[in-house]
């Protein structure tokens, strides 16, 4: 298989947005932080432009979803984006309450299951393209 056919795959165009968004989030927070910015701020500025880098990317991107008004698909984004926080947060600690594993593990499980889940949910409900079939 072809690198270009490969590209039209949606699941490889979402690692490769999560493969974008990680680099971007550890370059900002920590590039910013070497720049003198507060651990706190550069941080903050880091999850806030991956967060429009993950909307952006997943809108126009992996799932080219250009059907749906971009405010109605960024409250929908919103939405969704802050269940999947509280959801992975509430299973860290259930996970931890149990002991099961280690810290390192923990969350790794949890991002990765999110990660997976997170594909299926935002191409059904959010970045779908209602006109086509």
């Amino acid at each position: 298989m072809q690198i270009t056919s490969l590209i039209y795959n949606k699941s490889v165009r979402y690692v490769m947005l999560i493969i974008v968004s990680l680099v971007t989030n550890l370059g900002l927070a920590f590039g910013l932080f070497y720049l003198g910015v507060s651990e706190s701020a550069s941080f903050a500025v880091a999850l806030t432009v991956t967060y429009f880098l993950n909307f952006s990317g997943c809108r126009w991107f992996v799932f080219s979803s250009t059907d749906v008004p971009v405010t109605t698909q960024f409250i929908q984004f919103a939405i969704t984006n802050g269940s999947f926080r509280l959801l992975e947060y509430s299973s860290l600690l259930v996970l931890s309450t149990l002991e099961f594993s280690n810290y390192y593990m923990r969350v790794l499980l949890v991002l990765g299951t999110s990660f997976v889940i997170k594909f299926f949910v935002y191409g059904k409900f959010v970045f779908r393209n209602v006109g086509k079939s």
